[in-house]
């Protein structure tokens, strides 16, 4: 690794760390309604924690999986930032078209509407989204990953970290709410080219990936061939 890659995963273990302790305080009066913790939006702790990292960790570009009222908070934080992009993707165009409505026509935001379909990533079929990355808010990799879809009813999030390493790089962090869920065998298999977080406190769970070492992520999860 060079200095300048271990720079960016020490930053975002810093701005993580300091996230979680600033996040109880962050004032979400800014929305329209606050989402109950047992609805299907984002529970209240976890969008508290997006506006605080946004903040802390200073990304370029923020790349987000699920639109919604999350991405209306990564949008008000984005523009306090300055120098803030934001991506959503999603696969209902219903969905798309109600997270527009949550946000302002001057937010740094890109809303897209990507169909889901079958691939295989790290020798394991999944859905992923049928992205047009040229229609993306920055060319620039993504320094935050929020994996909020697709939904489980529609093959969930088993295969998603795959798919962030593709638009991420070293030092950049995936958030996984209800992580266990979608990690599976992730963690073991990367060792130690990731670094995961699972904060306690979370109403629906939460785990944070770290990128250490994205090249060798994808080294291994690409299959073997016999």
């Amino acid at each position: 690794m060079t200095v300048a890659s271990i720079d960016r995963v020490v930053h975002s273990r810093d701005a993580l760390l300091e996230a979680l302790d600033a996040a109880p305080s962050v004032d979400l009066s800014f929305l329209r309604e606050v989402p109950a913790d047992g609805g299907s939006a984002s529970a209240p702790d976890l969008l508290r924690l997006l506006h605080a990292l946004v903040s802390t960790l200073q990304p370029r570009h923020v790349l987000e999986f699920g639109s919604g009222v999350s991405t209306a908070v990564l949008a008000h934080a984005a523009t306090e930032l300055r120098n803030c992009a934001v991506t959503s993707v999603d696969h209902d165009p219903q969905f798309v078209a109600a997270t527009s409505e949550l946000i302002g026509a001057a937010d740094p935001v890109s809303l897209q509407h990507a169909p889901l379909v079958a691939r295989v990533h790290g020798g394991r079929l999944g859905p992923s989204y049928l992205v047009d990355s040229s229609l993306f808010a920055s060319s620039r990799p993504a320094d935050l990953v929020l994996v909020d879809g697709p939904p489980q009813a529609l093959g969930g999030r088993a295969t998603m970290l795959p798919v962030a390493l593709d638009y991420a790089q070293c030092g950049s962090i995936v958030l996984f709410p209800d992580g266990d869920h979608a990690l599976g065998p992730w963690e073991q298999v990367l060792g130690a080219a990731v670094e995961v977080h699972r904060p306690a406190g979370f109403a629906r769970g939460l785990a944070a990936v770290i990128l250490v070492a994205p090249r060798t992520a994808q080294i291994r999860l690409t299959p073997k061939r016999s």
